[in-house]
């Protein structure tokens, strides 16, 4: 791969100054001082040192500020509507695929600048995706070039063929700042010239120094920054500077974001310090909410609990344990156990998010589907047809005697993945399972399944996107292939010769492909595919999908919009409509 930087030392000069002078004119037309107003939030961010600032490695701004709060510090190019399939420009002025299809072009407004002063321009898009590259971005399983035209105009070259998927990928990537990662980006991109890969030592000792790299100061783009002295044990403070674009339109001088999940923050949002959360909460807790008047907004989650297997440890490897496992487990009691009425029982199995089914797959696939429907005698069935009897004790073990004996990890904070494992647990040991429960500190659980150090959890399945290939992608690639599977396993599934149907196929390729290209009948049938291999086999039990009922207090902020507006068809996260509304000013301090 190439990445190619087009200079010219005087067109460069020309352009410089002209640059500058915008970027001048831009700051003088924003305001000196800080909004007033505060906005009070959470998140679950770590504490130092294991909190840092570097983008590309675990404990940084992806962890610490989550897909909800990253862009107000760095910005995307653009955010996109699920409404109307849309994007509303964010970095940039404009955006699409050339005339011919081989390649995405994305110009950059000029008038953008970093909160140290420099211009954003096309050079960051350079820097932001060489060390995706070096880190195994998905955008490259699409683009292998990566050309600056202009010093606003950034070329992304295809490998085959147009693809939807990867204009999403990088019209929702925050670029990063070339003055924080300018030097490992030169680095790599001398890597990509000498024509070295992933397996070289060189490009390993680059990624290696990469994630060890702890910037001192978080180059913004959006309104806030902050430094690692604004953490603190209960909140920490991002601040308003005046060099982004939207300075001059955000209403909030600081995002105070208390730490913490449900238990933790559930007074906090009764006692009004936190006006808005996006955590799960039971029930009985969002009924007290209601009863105090704090409105809740309900909207999709986009992602639901899935029981995780390590595809080490026996008899999980075992497809007929799978699926009796998915048999055993009613789900919509589950559901009820994960968020009361606001999650659902997973109907259909696939892979796929029920919301997204029709839309992802045909009418023939959907009726192939194993709805696996609560069956004990089945679900007994295909234990003894993998050779699995209960002894003496109802307990189901293999022909040795070995019992089916295995521990349970879940994330004590999460309110919901803890309901969603302990009642799994409790059905599969009423069929005759021995399964033990422990409950672990939510950052520990990630870690275990990355290094293959549990032998069952949980965590979330599906994703907040219109592509099938997101929603395969989490867990089976989230936490096998995305991983560095050399030093971190994962669940140990063999993605690259995944067994199926008494042979082997590359479920890692088939993903990976499915949204190649713009041809949304070819990603439909794609889509299928997987869908029924997913379905057969269950490499993981996906327990129900979530609807997010987070609580918003409107004597606190104000300018919540109306629940017809086209923006509340977003799902939390990625696409949360807090993002843009604080951004441009729509929600504000009430008084």
């Amino acid at each position: 791969m190439e990445f190619q930087i087009m200079k010219k030392l005087s067109i460069l000069l020309a352009v410089f100054l002209l640059v500058i002078g915008a970027a001048l004119t831009s700051v003088a037309a924003q305001q000196d001082e800080a909004p007033d107003g505060v906005w009070l939030g959470t998140w679950p961010y770590r504490l130092p040192p294991d909190h840092h600032l570097n983008a590309y490695a675990d404990g940084g701004p992806n962890t610490n500020l989550g897909n909800v709060y990253r862009e107000m510090v760095e910005l995307a190019p653009a955010f996109y509507m699920w409404a109307d399939n849309s994007y509303e420009a964010i970095l940039a002025e404009s955006w699409g695929f050339s005339e011919d299809g081989s390649a995405y072009e994305l110009t950059l407004r000029s008038d953008a600048m970093w909160s140290n002063g420099d211009s954003i321009n096309a050079m960051d898009v350079i820097t932001t995706y060489a060390l995706g590259r070096l880190v195994g971005w998905t955008q490259f399983d699409f683009i292998d070039t990566v050309e600056m035209v202009d010093e606003f105009t950034v070329s992304f070259g295809f490998i085959d063929e147009p693809s939807l998927l990867a204009e999403q990928l990088i019209l929702r990537e925050p670029l990063v700042a070339t003055a924080t990662y300018g030097e490992f980006a030169e680095q790599a991109l001398a890597l990509f010239d000498e024509g070295l890969d992933r397996e070289s030592d060189e490009w390993s000792d680059l990624l290696v120094s990469l994630r060890e790299y702890r910037p001192t100061e978080y180059v913004a783009s959006g309104p806030y920054t902050y430094s690692i002295s604004d953490v603190g044990d209960s909140f920490m403070t991002l601040s308003w500077h005046p060099n982004s674009i939207f300075s001059g339109t955000v209403q909030f001088g600081e995002i105070k974001l208390w730490a913490g999940e449900t238990d933790s923050t559930t007074p906090l949002v009764l006692s009004g310090e936190i006006a808005h959360s996006t955590n799960v909460y039971p029930p009985t807790v969002v009924e007290s909410y209601q009863q105090q008047g704090i409105e809740i907004v309900t909207i999709p989650r986009g992602y639901g609990p899935a029981m995780l297997f390590n595809w080490n440890v026996s008899p999980w490897d075992i497809q007929e344990v799978r699926q009796a496992v998915a048999l055993v487990i009613e789900r919509d009691q589950n559901a009820f156990l994960t968020n009361g009425l606001g999650a659902m029982g997973t109907v259909y199995m696939a892979g796929i998010l029920d919301g997204n089914i029709g839309a992802m797959l045909t009418d023939d696939v959907i009726e192939q589907l194993d709805l696996y429907e609560y069956d004990l005698e089945r679900a007994e069935a295909l234990m003894e047809e993998a050779g699995f009897s209960r002894n003496n004790n109802g307990i189901w073990a293999d022909a040795d005697g070995n019992t089916i004996s295995s521990e349970w990890i879940f994330p004590a904070e999460f309110a919901d993945f803890a309901g969603a494992s302990q009642d799994a647990i409790a059905q599969m040991n009423e069929f005759g399972f021995d399964i033990s429960a422990r409950a672990m500190p939510w950052q520990e659980v990630p870690d275990n399944i990355r290094n293959n150090t549990f032998e069952l959890s949980v965590w979330s399945w599906g994703a907040a996107s219109p592509f099938a290939s997101r929603h395969f992608n989490n867990p089976l690639q989230r936490w096998v292939t995305d991983l560095d599977t050399a030093t971190q396993p994962g669940m140990a599934i063999p993605m690259e010769a995944y067994p199926f149907n008494g042979e082997t196929v590359n479920l890692d390729e088939m993903i990976r492909q499915m949204n190649a290209g713009v041809d949304v009948d070819a990603h439909v049938e794609r889509a299928g595919e997987v869908a029924l291999i997913v379905n057969q086999t269950m490499p993981y039990i996906p327990l129900n999908v979530i609807l997010s009922a987070e609580p918003f207090n409107t004597d606190v902020i104000a300018g919540l919009p109306s629940m017809d507006d086209p923006i509340m068809l977003n799902p939390t996260g990625r696409d949360h409509f807090i993002k843009l509304s604080i951004l441009t000013g729509v929600l504000g301090p009430a008084s």
